[in-house]
Formats: structure tokens, sequence, C-alpha cells
């Protein structure tokens, strides 16, 4: 039998190697411990599908009492996305406590938390606290689309944040911020789905007739004027006047009408704006839906904070017809105004009184050509001299708030309005950029794919390397 020689170099430098295997493993147990200790991750997805915003995380941060949220899945059959979203509320809060519960194992839960009308249900999400519970229905969590052909229901995209957020604030504030919708002028009510997705953050829509009201509430947050086809007597347009003077927050859409309304024009033109009584006419395609030159798609602007998570997320906004909003050349040199929205340079606007017939589609030199801009913000200092006390969202048509032309544009439209909403009640978060696509789940920016192409097949092999080589040449000149 040979006998071992225990200064053999092909001995000494595979006992090297296993050493520095072994090193490496522990290495690596180790870092996976660690992350999984202290629920260490990354979102590395192209639209950060997985990061929530930072009014949610003011939220958690600032929780004083305890919040119970509970998802409602068979076991096996969790939607994943759903939960790991669940799961970084909790890790943003010991006040949040996350679990799922099977309603085909403990039928009595959901007998529990049902009332008013609210049916806890599979893939539904429950929220409790101290003071009472809510539940936000599977069609508030998740986007469900019926396949004509097969008649199959599938999902189509989650939208759990936005919701989950708004109930958790008004289940742990007590009230609602309330919303008052402008009546009485032919305004166009808008969308249920839209009052229920205000209603689940935080907004509470109520009514207002300012003939027998004589002026807006105290407690209105953002008043709505929606389309308006006849116009406000000199003191309604007095009352919103004052309201606005005061530091109050207004979103207004204009309406398709040939009428004057000089009173509801002034309250506009205070502002620097106006309705230009001109509908747009869009010329190119990429900006129409189905080639329909009414049915505009317009370009947002990145640079703002209503539309910033929309257009990272090439999320459109649909505008049949929509009239063009014009800047007066008169306004206080307080008034900051800001393109949110406008059509491209093919367009052209004319006035409504102009089309009617086929021929009237075609443009003429009389034509406003585009850009034209569709939606706009306004902030102005208030009379008590505070910096965007009044703000402002104008947009050229009421379809915006309508339901069905957001279900036609996959949620695009109240992603828009209910991230203005955030902006005019001051939150900013622009945390809505429409329901996350269920295709949107693993994509990930091609920059962040090189990164991490980079890193495993090259940095860690060559850190290795280095460091076995280096051990080599230490052990060698001994």
């Amino acid at each position: 039998m040979k006998k071992i020689d225990k200064n053999d170099p092909l001995l000494k430098y595979g006992g090297y190697a296993s050493v520095m295997t072994a090193i490496v493993v522990v290495v690596v147990i180790v870092l996976n411990l660690a992350v999984s200790g202290f629920n260490i991750k990354f979102d590395l997805t192209k639209n950060k599908l997985y990061t929530l915003s930072e009014d949610t995380i003011s939220l958690l941060e600032n929780l004083k009492e305890d919040v119970n949220v509970y998802s409602l899945y068979a076991e096996g059959q969790e939607i994943s996305m759903v939960t790991q979203i669940l799961d970084r509320y909790a890790s943003y809060s010991g006040h949040v406590k996350v679990s799922n519960v099977d309603p085909y194992k403990d039928p009595a839960f959901t007998a529990k938390y049902s009332k008013n009308g609210e049916q806890a249900t599979i893939g539904s999400v429950v929220v409790e606290t101290a003071g009472g519970f809510s539940v936000i229905p599977q069609d508030q969590v998740t986007d469900i689309t019926v396949d004509q052909a097969s008649q199959t229901a599938y999902i189509k995209g989650i939208k759990i944040e936005s919701v989950l957020t708004g109930t958790i604030r008004k289940l742990t504030n007590g009230a609602s911020e309330a919303v008052y919708e402008l009546i009485g002028h032919g305004e166009t009510a808008f969308g249920e789905s839209l009052k229920t997705e205000l209603g689940y953050s935080g907004f509470e829509v109520k009514k207002l007739d300012l003939i027998k009201e004589g002026v807006i509430p105290e407690d209105c947050g953002v008043l709505i004027i929606n389309g308006p086809s006849s116009d406000f007597s000199s003191g309604e347009a007095d009352s919103i006047k004052q309201y606005l003077e005061n530091g109050g927050k207004a979103f207004i859409t204009l309406g398709l009408t040939a009428a004057e309304m000089p009173n509801y024009d002034s309250v506009l033109a205070d502002y620097g704006i106006a309705d230009s009584g001109r509908i747009v006419i869009e010329g190119s395609a990429n900006y129409a839906l189905s080639n329909n030159p009414l049915y505009v798609i317009p370009e947002m602007n990145g640079e703002s904070s209503i539309c910033a998570n929309l257009v990272s997320a090439g999320t459109n906004i649909l505008m049949p017809a929509a009239l063009g909003i014009d800047r007066l050349d008169a306004k206080r040199s307080t008034v900051d105004i800001q393109t949110l929205a406008e059509t491209s340079q093919y367009s052209y606007a004319r006035p409504v009184t102009d089309l009617g017939t086929e021929e009237s589609m075609l443009q003429s030199e009389n034509d406003v050509s585009g850009p034209v801009e569709v939606i706009v913000s306004v902030s102005d200092t208030d009379i008590n001299g505070n910096e965007n006390g009044t703000r402002l969202v104008v947009a050229g048509t009421e379809a915006l708030l309508d339901d069905q032309t957001n279900s036609v544009i996959n949620g695009g439209n109240f992603g828009f309005v209910m991230n203005a909403f955030d902006y005019l009640n001051g939150t900013e978060s622009a945390g809505r950029t429409k329901s996350i696509g269920t295709q949107e789940y693993l994509n990930i920016t091609q920059s962040r794919a090189i990164i991490i192409m980079f890193v495993s097949v090259i940095v860690i092999p060559l850190a290795i390397l280095i460091a076995g080589f280096a051990v080599f040449i230490r052990r060698r000149n001994k």
C-alpha cells in the first residue's frame, strides 16, 4: 500500500479547494438566512410593482393601532402577488398582521365578516381594527375579465394597494374626506365604480345643490364640477370663487355644449384658463382609439406627480369628444398652470358649432393646430398666503369620470383621477397606475437584467477565483 505524502502538492491544493468550497457554501447559507430572517427583498420589476407608495409607507409607519388583514383564498390557491403585497404592508408596521383564511375550512369566518351588503367571499380581503371592519371585494382586489369565446373568467390584473391603503386610513382615522359633486346645471353624474374607489380611498361623495345650500360646506375637501351644460347663477359663481380663494380644491371637467356660460367661465378665468369651445380632432392614429379621431388618447406629462407612475407603467387615458383648454393672457403672477395631457402635433381643434357633417371633420385654415392642451393643473396662493393653497385639475371631457370609458382603457382613467385627487388633497402619492397587469409581474428592465447577469455570472465567480488564487500564491511563497 502506497504511503500518503502529506506534502504532496495535489493533496495540499485539493485540501485548499475543499476548504474554499466549504467557505463559499457557508457564506451563501448565512446570507440566505440573513435575508430571510430580516425579510430583505429587492424590487427589480420594471414599474416597481412590489414597491409601496410613499403615502402608503407613511401611513403604515405612523399607525397607532392594530390592523388585521385577512386574504380569503383556498389553501394552495392564493394569488402570490396579492399575498406578497400584503406581506409588504406587514413589513412596514408591527401593527399590521397579515394572514390567509380558507373559507372552505372556516365557513364561520365569512359569516362573521358580513354586514350591510358586504360579503366576505373567495378572493376578497378583510381589514379589521378595534373599531370595526371593511370587506374589500374581489373586483376591487383584482380585475376579472371574461373571455367572450370560452366564457371563462380570468384575472387580468391587480389593484390592491390604493384600495387597501384607503381602507386602512378610513378605519384608523374614523372619518372620510368629504367630496361634493355639484348638481343643478346639467352636470354628468360620474360612475358608481369611481364612487366605490373614492370610498375605499377615504373619500365620501356627497351631492351639492348650491341654489339650496347657498354656500359650499366647510368640510368640502374637493369640489367636483363634471361637465355642466347650463350656466351658474352669479351667486353660485361667487360661492365657488370664495371657496377656492380660501384654499379650496376642485376637479372640473368641460361639458360639450354650445350654451353661453359667462358665470361659469368667470370661475376658470380667475385662474388664467378658459374653455376653448373647440373640440379636438386627432390626426394621428397613434393618439386615437380605433382610428376614431374624436376618441383621443393624449400624451401625458411624465414630470407631473399626477402622471408620473401612469407614464412609467405605459398606462393610457381615453378622452372622447375632448375640448381644448385655452390659457388666458391675463392671469395673476401667483397662478401656476401645468400641462398634464395634450394631443399630438397632428391634431387640430375647431368650434363645437362647426361640427355635424362628415366634411366638418376635415381640417380647415381656421382650425387651431395641435398640440392642444386637454388637461391642466392649476395652483395658486390662497388669501392666507399659503403657496399651492388653491388647487384645481381641469380636464376637457366629462367622460374621464365615466365607468364605461374607464373599462375601455383598462382602468387608466380612474388611475389618473385617483392620482389627481391625491394631488388635490395634498397627498401626492401618485401610487396608482391602473390595475397591475398579470403579464407585468416578472417584467424587469433590461438594465436590471444586465446587472443581475453581471453579478451572478461574472462578479461572484471572479471574486471566488481571485480569493483562491490569492491563497494559492500565499501558500506557494511560504
